[in-house]
């Protein structure tokens, strides 16, 4: 919902999936992903041959001890595990892994620390500990340290995280994405989707650098926020050796993981939206173009235009975009309890700006005159249909597309039922 001051560029039209070339994006059967790095060039002509899917690491191999065969070390934790949860959020968690998945009712029994739960029971199902070679207690530790270095804005919080986390879960387990992404391009979707918003001050970037805020000075007014994000929670990582889970991992696995951990944290930064979604729509779109011109040898890498190392960084942009954003495609009473927490929270941005004479960063957020259902069509109308339609026609989400349709309805009505209470206020005041 923030306010972006350029117009939106035409991406492709929102007509049904038949006349939309994104909905021929990647037939349902895998395509091999040609992978740098494999340890011979002749691997990678076995893998255009035979189409196999190489990666990096299979998914096989961390479902029980770690890949180096030694356990690390026992690392004591007073952070409760998953066995010894309350009943009421185990029950929760039960349902981690569906789209209703009810994060607010986890926000209050576990009284406002939903992070390390969510976090645990995804970190598990996704084997993350084999992965990183680190011992559980040093993933929970580092849960709970990220989760107390959120503070309680009205919505970029834990809450969020957690959201924003179980939705990347979500999308993971789709198939598309498990033909393309190896264990390590998951566990690092998830760390990003954790991390994206640590420390959070309730203000958004314009705001710090119209202050002259401590940050805004620290990364020159760009990306001040997600630089802020990426840059804590490394550095919190690393601080000590029982948060630290990166550091059973080879130098040359954690630059990587690194490197990709903060692209996808920079890569929701709003004012480069378009700028992400565009570079996804043109990759893709070529690739269908190839799909369809059969004179193409099975080895083009036209075909296996999805799944090159390059691609895949554009593919992880857009899942933790959609993700980060995908509150108007939640059901109706969690898209309404989100709509109400950022309103909350940007009112209060503006509370201040007047207080203080700043620039109104987001003058459709005054107090005096907000309308969330109007904000909220807005924000769908100019980010999240072209987007979702794009991610949809990608990996296949129809639920979500469904709740985006029947949310919008509800707010278009609702704008209806305030404008007509403001035009019958009018109408007795001028009585």
């Amino acid at each position: 919902m923030i306010s972006i001051a350029f117009s939106k560029p035409k991406l492709f039209s929102r007509s049904s999936h038949s006349c939309n070339p994104l909905s021929l994006l990647i037939p349902r059967t895998m395509r091999s992903r040609i992978n740098p790095f494999s340890c011979s060039a002749n691997s990678h002509m076995d893998a255009r041959n035979s189409k196999q899917v190489i990666r990096r690491f299979s998914h096989e191999a961390f479902r029980g001890v770690p890949s180096t065969g030694v356990q690390p070390p026992l690392t004591p934790s007073g952070v409760p595990t998953l066995a010894s949860a309350p009943t009421k959020v185990k029950e929760l968690l039960e349902t981690v892994n569906e789209w209703h998945f009810d994060i607010f009712q986890l926000e209050r029994v576990s009284e406002k620390r939903p992070l390390i739960w969510v976090g645990m029971a995804i970190f598990a199902s996704f084997n993350a500990c084999s992965l990183l070679n680190c011992d559980e207690s040093v993933l929970r530790n580092w849960l709970s340290l990220i989760e107390s270095n959120y503070h309680s804005n009205p919505y970029h919080n834990s809450t969020h995280a957690a959201d924003v986390l179980q939705a990347t879960a979500y999308f993971l387990q789709k198939p598309r994405l498990k033909a393309i992404f190896d264990p390590i391009d998951e566990v690092v979707s998830l760390i990003a989707a954790i991390i994206h918003d640590v420390d959070h001050p309730g203000r958004n970037s314009a705001f710090l650098c119209n202050t002259g805020n401590d940050l805004a000075i620290l990364y020159n007014d760009l990306s001040v926020l997600e630089s802020h994000h990426s840059a804590l929670a490394f550095k919190l990582t690393v601080s000590n050796e029982k948060v630290n889970i990166f550091q059973n991992l080879s130098k040359e696995t954690y630059k990587e993981m690194r490197r990709s951990i903060i692209d996808m944290v920079l890569a929701t930064e709003m004012t480069k939206h378009f700028e992400h979604l565009s570079k996804f729509v043109n990759v893709f779109t070529k690739s269908v173009e190839a799909e369809e011109d059969e004179s193409l040898e099975p080895s083009s890498p036209d075909l296996s235009a999805m799944s090159t190392p390059e691609n895949i960084v554009l593919v992880k942009r857009i899942l933790i975009k959609c993700a980060d954003v995908s509150n108007p495609s939640r059901p109706l009473l969690s898209c309404k309890e989100w709509a109400s927490r950022i309103a909350e929270e940007y009112m209060s941005q503006t509370d201040e700006e007047k207080t203080k004479g700043l620039p109104i960063v987001m003058p459709a957020f005054d107090r005096a005159k907000c309308s969330i259902p109007k904000s909220q069509m807005g924000f769908t109308d100019y980010f999240v249909n072209d987007m979702f339609d794009a991610w949809d026609a990608f990996c296949d989400v129809p639920e979500l597309m469904d709740n985006i349709k029947m949310n919008y309805e509800y707010w278009k009505n609702q704008e209806t039922l305030r404008q007509k209470g403001l035009e019958a206020q009018e109408g007795i005041t001028d009585s």
